[in-house]
């Protein structure tokens, strides 16, 4: 499993294409926004907000979900301030449940649940936070949205194999739409996905296409 502490991904090349960001409401039927952000530390009006691509993308996905699912978006674009602010918070945490580890190890541990701002999604708006809807429910993912990968059963985990059939086949359903699309999962979190990030790029054998940006030099 490649984590987002891997030197290779701080090293992949990236290019930024300077393409707009755009909000994904109202983009798809089959797309709706977690208005209420109760899961989410971001503050941000534009945590809706995506790139260009993303959004096509989102829509290509939505088209291929069965009848009945939607896809509910928790996060989009979050700002590298609070990207940096997240991995201290989760790091600090780490630290404390853990204090015989060493830092290097709690730097791996926290690279599992939140990425550090050098190689984040978020904050290059080409990274969501995506789960599903079933006749307007949110259904059995195996564990709630932003939960922690805990060891041994790493219930957050893509392929978890400590999770129900049901939540299996759920998570079947999101990695096919969104595999389909073109974006690629982050495996610690079932409801991360991305494309056009460092992450994304190293996977893919290619360079990455947008880069961090705070709120005031976004462009639209």
């Amino acid at each position: 499993m490649i984590l987002l502490n891997d030197e290779r991904i701080a090293n992949v090349t990236c290019i930024d294409n300077e393409e707009k960001m755009i909000s994904l409401r109202n983009v798809h039927k089959n797309v709706l926004i977690d208005e209420s952000r109760s899961q989410i530390s971001s503050k941000s009006d534009l945590f809706c907000y995506a790139r260009e691509e993303i959004i096509n993308k989102c829509k290509k996905a939505a088209n291929s979900l069965p009848s009945g699912y939607q896809f509910l978006v928790k996060e989009a674009y979050r700002p590298l301030s609070r990207q940096k602010k997240s991995f201290m918070e989760a790091f600090d945490d780490y630290k404390s449940k853990y204090p015989l580890k060493s830092d290097d190890e709690i730097y791996k541990l926290t690279c599992q649940y939140v990425a550090p701002i050098d190689v984040a999604g978020h904050p290059t708006g080409g990274a969501i936070d995506i789960t599903l809807l079933k006749n307007g429910t949110e259904v059995d993912m195996g564990t709630e949205f932003n939960d922690i990968p805990v060891e041994p059963e790493n219930l957050t985990y893509l392929y978890s194999e400590y999770i129900s059939d049901t939540a299996k086949a759920n998570r079947k359903i999101l990695i096919d739409s969104m595999e389909r699309a073109g974006f690629t999962n982050y495996p610690t979190e079932w409801w991360h996905w991305s494309y056009g990030d460092c992450y994304w790029a190293f996977i893919n054998h290619c360079n990455a296409i947008y880069s961090g940006v705070e709120e005031n030099d976004i462009l639209w």
